[in-house]
């Protein structure tokens, strides 16, 4: 079978549009199926057992010790400014409203810039090494959230940098009785 040279272009134009399609479809079902698997793997972990290197202190961060209140994970990295600007608007709205822990779980960061982020910044969290426990969830980006109530159950998820969203989710966090 043979093309006629005048519909050439018309052809090269729908294979270009059929495989963009494709790409995009794959691309969205891909996402969607690491935010479930992250979710399915965070139902899975036994949340009061979790430990963390502490970067602040020379013991080590039990989640268990913080059971008193509720506690947000946040995954972040130094490398990340979506992560920075999170990690902003947490230290902004923990001043305005106590009531919950938040650990900011380190990741794929060497100590030496973490450190000297944690000095700078003068926030209010437990900074602690969280790559392993990140490569664990198979969590699908930076930054992202873990939301634990003060019974040491999972709350809720985020994943990403919409502050808006995340903060909705903390205030029903910190209302959830």
């Amino acid at each position: 079978m043979r093309l006629d040279p005048k519909y050439f272009n018309i052809f090269i134009a729908v294979c270009a549009i059929l495989a963009l399609l494709a790409i995009v479809y794959s691309t969205i079902r891909y996402s969607q199926k690491q935010v479930t698997d992250f979710q399915n793997n965070i139902a899975g972990v036994q949340l009061d057992t979790l430990a963390f290197k502490s970067y602040t202190s020379a013991d080590s961060l039990y989640l268990r010790d913080e059971s008193e209140k509720p506690v947000i994970i946040q995954f972040w990295s130094t490398w990340s400014g979506k992560s920075q600007h999170v990690n902003e608007f947490l230290h902004e709205f923990s001043s305005e409203n106590q009531g919950f822990t938040i650990i900011a779980a380190a990741v794929r960061d060497g100590e030496e810039q973490i450190l000297e982020y944690i000095n700078q910044m003068g926030y209010d969290f437990y900074f602690v090494d969280g790559t392993g426990f990140y490569q664990t969830l198979y969590v699908p980006g930076i930054p992202a959230q873990i939301l634990i109530n003060k019974n040491g159950e999972l709350f809720a998820t985020h994943i990403g940098d919409d502050t808006e969203q995340l903060k909705e989710k903390i205030i029903n966090l910190l209302s959830d009785e």
